[in-house]
């Protein structure tokens, strides 16, 4: 299984978005990155070791001000925010009330300017049981793995001395 981390995702989502032209000397990076001790058992043999906590640092070192309008950017980082891909929940985990974005802009000259984003992220690390896997743990092989969770759509609850379809007496 291949993990796609909140960085992967909302570059992803901006590239696909964004004109190519303000794409072309952009990057994205983590950066001041620390795991807050988080162990539980996730059910289904996953295990969450801990809480990996960063900053999504964007960088447009050449962003084109005057083509694509700045807001623009702003626009997808809150719709990519509001979205499931930025599962914000953690943050009260790792401490943190608020995970607003920090907007730097630099100008150039009159064409272009330096944009950098810096965006607190918070993601579990998550491990389940493999033989080939690389990690030993509690006397068996695991791998990193994204958490599975299962919800249930629908239920039947009885409750007792209730009449169940299908039982006899």
């Amino acid at each position: 299984m291949s993990h796609v981390s909140q960085l992967d995702s909302l570059t992803a989502f901006l590239r696909g978005c964004v004109p190519k032209r303000a794409m072309q000397s952009f990057s994205s990076e983590m950066t001041s990155l620390k795991t807050i001790p988080a162990g539980k058992s996730m059910g289904m043999e996953q295990e969450r070791l801990s809480i990996i906590r960063y900053d999504a640092e964007l960088i447009w070192e050449r962003f084109p001000f005057r083509e694509c309008d700045p807001r623009l950017m702003m626009a997808l980082l809150e719709v990519w925010l509001a979205s499931d891909s930025a599962d914000r929940e953690l943050f009260s985990h790792v401490g943190l009330s608020s995970a607003d974005p920090d907007w730097d802009i630099e100008l150039i000259d009159e064409e272009t300017a330096i944009v950098t984003v810096t965006v607190p992220m918070a993601e579990e690390l998550i491990i389940v049981p493999d033989d080939a896997g690389d990690i030993p743990y509690q006397g068996k092989q695991y791998r990193l793995a994204d958490a599975e969770i299962w919800t249930a759509l629908s239920a039947l609850i009885y409750a007792p001395g209730a009449d169940v379809p299908g039982a006899t007496q």
